[in-house]
């Protein structure tokens, strides 16, 4: 056991050893390629940290090396600036991918962008700007790359929108630096323009359009935001006034009162405005009230509490809705004592009932229910009387009416003793308080033969045949 623990010992120094070594050897090599790179030899330099990269098995130097070879593509890029070799220079500083070389390489592209600009190349220009913002999007140029852009939309190209959206961007990211405050020059002259048509999108409906624009425009230093704020209270006035046309009474307060809130001035003229309304919310809650929706009705009832408290017209209007309340509960109980007289056949009392129901709450059901009371207290005191009574009222006697033209034209193909009348029958038809109702006519050639079945709970007829239904119509 102890010779073999002295055997791995060996093998981990023996190890270790070799190690060492390498790291050693690396380390010489790494020295080299600095000696290189300080004195100026960089491409050399950049051909021993190449080989060395791929060989080399310490993690640390590996990046040291990295590191260097970066600095030395950098310094070879500079050289090439010096000689304005900017293909090379560019190369170089693409290679090196460090923050400096970024940096330089920003500048070359603004330079070649300047000079692209002086010999009226503004597309190769735009090129070179717009690679600043693509690659290097961290660079202390892009503010004044911005600004360069704007007063190309503004001057050369006549892109509003495209100028305005570049100021925006500017001033998002780069607030109150100096590119950006001069851009305001630029910028500011577009404001008349989007009010106007902001003003235009309100006057033609486009209220929440034309309040985007203006909360846009409002959060850059480039406007009056006193006047701002003006507009916007008038585009929500003109909301309001519109949403009273619709007869939205709780919607147009709302937007009376942001109104206010963005032009106190408006206070005196708003809060006239607003008690004109309360009438307006009287009647909506009326008409609620009427349709039975308490809840609705009570909230435009309290609504004008808010524009004159204790206002008295509301106060009395949900006094009222309260006793309707009270009535349509009442009438409820009213009409199950009365249904229940109802199928005890207590006609006379029920109707009484049912009468006092409808004085409760006018409902179309507690009419007919009377109606039918009526109906059935005739039925039980003279039924054929009551049937014959709604023959002869059917649609003003219509029945009775064209019987006798009925007769009358026959009269002209038939003398009076051909002709025989039997004269109205009533008879007790199948069905509680149905009865049948006959008329015949008859002559040598032509009978004819009319029934109908007369319901006296509702006073309806219903013809029995297809002569009985032409004469009905």
């Amino acid at each position: 056991m102890l010779r073999k623990t002295g055997g791995m010992r060996y093998r981990i120094l023996l190890i270790l050893a070799l190690l060492i070594s390498l790291s050693a050897c690396e380390i010489n090599r790494l020295r080299q390629a600095e000696e290189l790179h300080n004195n100026r030899r960089y491409a050399s330099a950049i051909q021993e940290l190449d080989r060395f990269i791929l060989t080399a098995q310490n993690g640390a130097l590996i990046t040291r090396a990295e590191l260097l070879r970066s600095s030395s593509y950098l310094e070879l890029a500079k050289m090439a600036i010096q000689r304005q070799n900017w293909p090379l220079a560019i190369r170089f500083l693409k290679i090196s991918n460090s923050p400096e070389s970024d940096q330089e390489l920003a500048l070359i592209y603004r330079t070649l962008a300047i000079e692209a600009e002086a010999n009226r190349d503004l597309e190769t220009s735009s090129y070179y700007l717009n690679m600043i913002l693509r690659e290097i999007p961290e660079s202390i140029l892009v503010p004044e790359v911005l600004y360069r852009k704007l007063v190309r939309y503004f001057t050369v190209n006549l892109d509003n929108p495209a100028t305005w959206s570049t100021y925006k961007r500017l001033y998002d990211a780069y607030p109150d630096n100096p590119y950006e405050i001069q851009a305001r020059n630029y910028a500011s002259r577009l404001i008349p323009a989007m009010i106007d048509y902001a003003r235009t999108l309100s006057n033609t409906g486009y209220h929440t359009d034309a309040l985007a624009l203006l909360f846009e425009i409002d959060k850059y230093p480039v406007v009056d935001h006193t006047v701002i704020q003006r507009i916007i209270s008038d585009v929500y006035q003109a909301q309001a006034e519109e949403l009273l046309v619709a007869e939205n009474y709780l919607g147009a307060d709302q937007m009376f009162r942001i109104a206010l809130q963005y032009n106190p001035d408006k206070r005196a003229e708003i809060n006239a405005r607003l008690s004109s309304i309360t009438q307006l919310f009287i009647e909506r809650g009326d008409r609620y009230l009427a349709e039975r929706d308490f809840e609705n009705a009570l909230i435009h009832y309290n609504k004008t509490f808010e524009i004159i408290p204790g206002y008295e017209p509301a106060v009395r209007a949900i006094e009222r809705l309260n006793q309707v309340r009270i009535n349509i509960a009442r009438a409820q109980e009213v009409v199950r004592e009365a249904e229940n007289l109802e199928a005890g056949r207590r006609y006379s009392d029920a109707l009484r009932l049912y009468q006092q129901a409808f004085q409760l709450e006018a409902k179309p059901e507690y009419r007919q229910k009377i109606q039918i009371m009526q109906n059935l207290i005739e039925a039980e005191r003279n039924p054929e009387g009551f049937a014959q009574r709604i023959i002869n009222e059917y649609r003003g006697g219509s029945l009775n009416n064209k019987l006798r033209q009925q007769k009358a034209n026959l009269l002209t193909r038939y003398r009076p003793s051909e002709i025989r009348d039997t004269g109205w029958k009533i008879l007790l038809s199948t069905g509680q308080y149905k009865y049948e109702a006959r008329y015949d006519i008859l002559t040598p050639q032509e009978t004819f033969f009319y029934v109908w079945q007369v319901n006296l709970r509702d006073r309806t007829i219903l013809p029995l045949n297809r002569i009985s239904e032409e004469l009905m119509q």
